[in-house]
């Protein structure tokens, strides 16, 4: 599945990732945690499979698509207005 970088810690290399399937977060537990797994940072698109781990989406493997694919999403992220619920 597809999803894109929203944050990312470039000294642990863990990430979260908003999914294509706009279900819950999935947690990244860094490039350490899996063979060949790189580096991303915030903004990057990256193909990941994922796995449920208690309660949390977790990836199983990630692989990076495009770097730099949506610099500005965490940014638009926190300045989007929260939507209203329709009653």
């Amino acid at each position: 599945m597809l999803g894109v970088v929203i944050w990312s810690c470039q000294t642990t290399g863990k990430a979260i990732i908003w999914c294509a399937d706009h279900g819950d977060l999935a947690h990244f537990d860094g490039a350490g945690s899996m063979t060949g797994a790189v580096m991303v940072s915030a903004g990057d698109l990256v193909d990941v499979t994922l796995m449920r781990s208690s309660a949390v989406r977790r990836c199983a493997r990630l692989e990076l698509v495009e770097a730099g694919y949506m610099p500005e999403i965490a940014d638009h992220l926190r300045t989007r207005p929260r939507a209203i619920a329709a009653a």
